[in-house]
């Protein structure tokens, strides 16, 4: 590996082998090997740590309902402006659209099978109600 300078770590690795990055200014060692950065290291590794971690809304953000397609369009929006502004991790809103398209599915299905039953429920008051009069008018 090329470095700045052409000084690289003086450090050998578990594998024995020297590491190939550059040194860091006044030093004969890396950034990950010099034992004055120890303590820096550590700091950095603590805050990727908290920067990695998935950020979800807080345990007192409201539940929603989603009875219909236009509380689906709001909470989908809702969702897509808490991702632009950082506030849930995009992983989250993936699963948000996922479990939103389900759900309107679902509400969907039984709209469909209420109409379903309302219609049969119809048909059953009517059917008997034709049987008579065809009977009437044949006599």
């Amino acid at each position: 590996m090329k470095t700045i300078g052409g000084k690289t770590c003086s450090a050998i690795k578990r594998d024995r082998t020297r590491c190939s990055a550059a040194t860091i200014p006044g030093s004969e060692f890396c950034f990950f090997h010099d034992p004055e950065k120890a303590e820096d290291r550590r700091q950095a590794q603590s805050q990727g740590g908290r920067n990695n971690r998935m950020k979800t809304l807080p345990e007192s953000a409201p539940n929603v309902r989603v009875g219909n397609s236009g509380d689906a369009i709001a909470l989908i929006s809702q969702t897509i402006n808490q991702v632009r502004k950082g506030q849930i991790d995009p992983r989250i809103a993936n699963s948000v659209g996922f479990l939103a398209n389900i759900l309107l599915k679902a509400v969907e299905r039984d709209k469909l099978e209420t109409r379903i039953a309302q219609l049969e429920a119809l048909l059953e008051v009517q059917v008997p109600t034709i049987n008579l009069i065809v009977r009437e008018t044949h006599q």
